[in-house]
């Protein structure tokens, strides 16, 4: 076996308690901006970055690390830089805004342009622009996905207090809905409402003008195609019935008596579901309009298009360089899963195949089974439910959830409202009061339980469980 590359954070291994940030379908390229995008690189944007993170597979996934001293750093950088007056928070979602509508025209050119006729040289110009303005708008990405969750807790926090002196504990769930139900809408959004509006019965034309302005909704990353009209058809079938309309927050702001500093805030707040739902746009449509670039990658490769997710941008460099490599080999590795880190000369590192155990003993990263019966999180919808389970880790495992099922996910994200429409109850190992699980939950009148955080591992497919969404707790029955 190769000598395993030093990592960054060797000499802190004996200290660092490893915090898990997230668990995602993501490929090598887009875990690499990940990491990036938090670290070094990236200071002009983040007061404090860290270096102590790492991208691991887990579940079929891959996960990502960080330490959680440098994570709890990082957060309050941010939040004193961004999010500490709404002031600041304007000059941030202007930056945020600039940044994702030029990742977006640049995917745009670079789709309409004939690459087959340009040279291994020029293609390399193309990417490496391509995955420049990436990273800038990858940095807003990943930080309104930090902040959204500070701000959320906080604001909640705030809420809370004016709820108990006021005594109307009993309108919670409703206040919190109204308080985190975007101002503006993002893409997902604007979707149902367009469906809404029709109360869910299309014209042909209607359909398709839709589909049109939204099939690229479901490209999370490289690997992930549009959606065909079969898929699309199944994804809107549960608009236009059932949504629970939610009332203006200003009409619980004058009941509750809120103070102008503390409403000020909780407004901040509410500006941050619609940042959140808003870099998910750009991504997902910018990666949907490269398709075209990592097509042209592949076919130079003689890969398929869906297998550059598992190349570093290092690899797919070199190869525009004129350097050879064993490219099908060391995919094949990947896909049974990767290692991702900054080694000791600020290098990314990608290993994979043997080494996978040897490393994550080594970085104190194997999991151990955890003997716990009750589980606990944050409630995003009220209600009780008991029923058998569907255990998603990802989009393949969708087809499992069958009427009525208590569906335990990771997180969700769009492709999943056909599925969510049908469970009995919602629950999530990561995510907070404005996940799009917690949103989408409130909406279609489902319990639901947020940031469970390991109920993916601890339940299984098949358990019976009891959901109590009034309390916050899971059990198997």
């Amino acid at each position: 076996m190769a000598k395993i590359s030093t990592p960054i954070f060797q000499d802190k291994l004996g200290k660092i308690s490893w915090k898990k940030i997230y668990t995602r379908e993501y490929g090598v390229q887009y875990s690499e901006m990940a990491i990036l995008c938090l670290s070094d690189k990236a200071s002009y944007h983040v007061p404090k970055p860290s270096v102590s993170q790492i991208v691991i597979p887990e579940e079929n996934n891959t996960a990502f690390y960080i330490d959680a001293t440098s994570w709890v750093e990082l957060v309050e950088g941010l939040n004193n830089k961004y999010t500490s007056h709404l002031k600041r928070l304007e000059d941030y979602e202007k930056q945020f805004l600039k940044d994702g509508k030029d990742y977006l025209e640049t995917s745009q050119k670079i789709a309409k342009l004939n690459l087959k006729n340009l040279t291994n040289a020029k293609l390399k110009s193309v990417y490496q622009d391509y995955q420049n303005k990436l990273f800038r708008y990858s940095v807003f990405a990943w930080t309104s996905f930090i902040l959204n969750n500070y701000v959320a807790e906080r604001a909640t926090n705030i809420l809370d207090k004016y709820i108990k002196k006021q005594e109307v504990e009993f309108k919670r769930q409703e206040i919190i809905a109204a308080l985190f139900h975007p101002t503006k809408r993002a893409a997902i959004l604007e979707l149902q409402y367009e469906v809404e509006k029709h109360n869910g019965k299309l014209t042909k034309k209607q359909f398709n003008d839709l589909y049109e302005r939204f099939k690229w909704l479901s490209c999370l990353d490289i690997h992930n195609k549009p959606w065909t009209k079969e898929e699309f058809k199944n994804h809107i079938k549960s608009f236009g019935k059932s949504f629970k309309k939610v009332a203006k927050f200003d009409k619980y702001a004058h009941e509750l008596k809120i103070k102008t500093d503390d409403l000020n805030y909780l407004l901040m707040a509410q500006r941050f579901v619609y940042i959140k739902d808003a870099r998910d746009d750009f991504r997902r449509q910018g990666v949907y309009f490269a398709h075209n670039l990592f097509a042209d990658l592949a076919r130079r490769m003689v890969l398929h298009p869906e297998e550059t997710t598992y190349l570093q941008e290092e690899d797919i460099l070199s190869f525009l360089s004129g350097k050879k490599q064993n490219l099908k080999s060391l995919i094949s590795e990947r896909k049974s899963g990767f290692i991702l880190y900054l080694n000791k000369h600020h290098q990314l590192v990608c290993l994979q195949g043997k080494k996978i155990p040897k490393i994550l003993t080594s970085f104190h990263l194997l999991a151990t089974e955890e003997e716990i019966k009750e589980i606990k999180g944050t409630i995003a919808s009220k209600g009780l439910v008991k029923g058998t389970v569907a255990v998603i880790h990802g989009v393949k495992d969708l087809k499992k959830v069958k009427e009525g099922n208590i569906l335990i996910a990771v997180t969700t994200h769009p492709d999943y409202v056909p599925v969510m429409r049908k469970a009995a109850a919602i629950i999530t190992d990561e995510g907070g009061i404005t996940s799009h699980a917690a949103i989408v939950s409130r909406e279609f009148g489902i319990p639901c339980i947020v940031g469970t955080k390991n109920a993916t591992r601890i339940i299984h497919d098949g358990d019976i469980v009891e959901v109590n969404a009034n309390e916050g707790w899971v059990k198997k029955v």
